[in-house]
């Protein structure tokens, strides 16, 4: 009798089969799975003021730190829904691990994400201080800057003080005109209507009017707040330019250390321009990191007197354009110290005239009459009076000192490193981790969202490195 020949190999276990002995759910997950990492990664973590908020008392929570694990896993995959993580929970092996079986629907966990602020705050501290057991925060050089992301809220509800006001003018106008029709309605009912009763009118007046009633409910509400502008479905958002046009939003935060491009601070904004906001950065980043980094790198944005006095007095080496210094510089009038006077390009020397306020800021004021001077029609400074007139800050000792530096070919050198150590963590979390619109509402909400976002990218860098430097940590 011919032989069959075995074409296939048997299955290691069917389907209906029962196992002698149960396996678990560590045997289905490789050694170097990032599942594994992750879970080896926040163990290591003090959770305790996690803990700290569950005293018992009713029916058993689910264990915080298993949410978390799965928060952050579902993160760093660029998994943001609550809803996809539950469905993972069920079919998903690594999700299985972190869970470590445990089924918690997508209610526990969105409730979990934004009841936990203050926690996330200290996970993402804990990423920081890994890092720099690790080594891969050094505080060498460490780059400011910001994205405006859109806020959890329709253009219909965004609003700026005259758009308010033409929405209103419309909305009273629609009003007047409903009534008018009404009256119309009223003499030629049967000619107008047929076998209607007019309550389509009745209901377009209704819209109308409860339209009215919720813009003179926003006017008011951005008359008390002292606002200019308002996303009404978030009140704690601003109209700022976003990539989607202006829009309501918040400007997100991070200072990035160029080792490995880790976050070491981050920080929700509900200003639109970043000039106000370098110092609290520095000051986040210093309290995360219990040191002051070397160099320090913003752009444009970030110029005012605020950040350079600030730099000055904390001894940051601050490298940081000014745009409008830029712009003035294209004059090309040289201060000579010594004599305390400026030299215009045809070589004529403005003498100090005297001291004067202008706008918010105290200057010196410089003059020369130029009378005949060929230049008079193209000079910048030149007026009607055929003067030359510079206005010099009393705190331009320290502009003149950063529009040096930053020229400098040093200074030049520095500054070009900005884009490549800050533009790629942005890029990483919007892109990679799908992380291009806010979800949650309120300062609170977004600055869960972005807590958890800089957490998923902090992970993900420390991921590289956990293997070769985990032993730094006592692990």
């Amino acid at each position: 009798m011919k032989k069959t020949r075995k074409i296939f190999k048997d299955p290691l276990s069917q389907k209906d089969q029962y196992m002698l002995l149960p396996l678990s759910v560590n045997d289905f997950i490789t050694e170097d799975s990032e599942a594994r990492i992750i879970d080896e990664i926040i163990n290591s973590m003090d959770h305790s003021e996690l803990i700290g908020k569950y005293t018992g008392g009713g029916a058993s929570a689910y264990n915080p730190i298993m949410l978390l694990k799965i928060l952050i896993y579902a993160g760093c995959n660029g998994i943001r829904s609550s809803r996809v993580i539950e469905k993972l929970l069920h079919k998903d092996l690594e999700y299985m691990y972190l869970s470590e079986m445990s089924k918690p629907n997508f209610r526990t966990i969105s409730d979990f994400r934004k009841d936990n602020l203050e926690a996330l705050e200290n996970v993402f501290r804990e990423t920081v201080k890994m890092s720099m057991k690790m080594g891969i925060v050094l505080l060498k050089h460490v780059s400011v800057d910001g994205t405006r992301l859109e806020a959890n809220v329709s253009k219909d509800n965004s609003f700026n003080k005259e758009r308010l006001e033409k929405a209103l003018e419309r909305a009273e106008n629609r009003i007047s005109e409903i009534m008018a029709e009404w009256d119309e309605a009223d003499k030629e009912e049967d000619k107008l209507y047929g076998d209607s009763n007019g309550r389509d009118i009745k209901d377009s007046l209704r819209k109308a009017e409860a339209r009215k009633k919720k813009l003179e409910e926003i006017k008011a509400e951005m008359e008390k707040e002292g606002i200019n502008t308002i996303g009404w479905t978030d009140k704690d958002s601003r109209l700022m330019k976003t990539k989607g046009g202006v829009r309501a939003g918040y400007n997100l935060q991070a200072v990035v250390d160029s080792e490995s491009q880790i976050i070491i601070a981050n920080e929700v904004s509900q200003e639109s321009a970043d000039n106000g906001l370098l110092p609290d950065m520095l000051e986040e980043a210093k309290k995360n990191t219990g040191e002051k980094p070397e160099i320090v790198t913003a752009d444009g944005g970030y110029y005012s007197p605020e950040s350079l006095k600030y730099a000055d007095k904390e001894n940051v080496d601050l490298y940081i354009p000014n745009k409008r210094g830029q712009e003035e510089q294209k004059n090309k009038f040289k201060y000579d110290e010594s004599k305390d006077v400026y030299i215009c390009p045809a070589g004529n020397e403005l003498t100090y005239y005297k001291t004067r306020k202008r706008g918010d800021y105290t200057c010196r004021l410089y003059r020369l009459k130029c009378g005949s001077c060929p230049l008079s029609t193209t000079c910048e400074h030149a007026n009607k009076s055929r003067k030359v007139e510079k206005w010099v800050r009393l705190d331009g000792q320290l502009q003149d000192a950063m529009a040096k530096k930053v020229s400098s070919p040093e200074g030049k050198k520095i500054y070009k490193q900005r884009m490549s150590i800050i533009e790629p963590v942005f890029g990483n979390i919007k892109h990679n981790k799908g992380f291009n619109k806010l979800r949650l509402r309120g300062l609170d909400g977004v600055d869960i969202e972005w807590n958890l976002g800089c957490i998923w990218h902090n992970i993900g860098k420390i991921l590289r490195y956990w293997a070769e430097r985990k032993v730094l940590l006592g692990i």
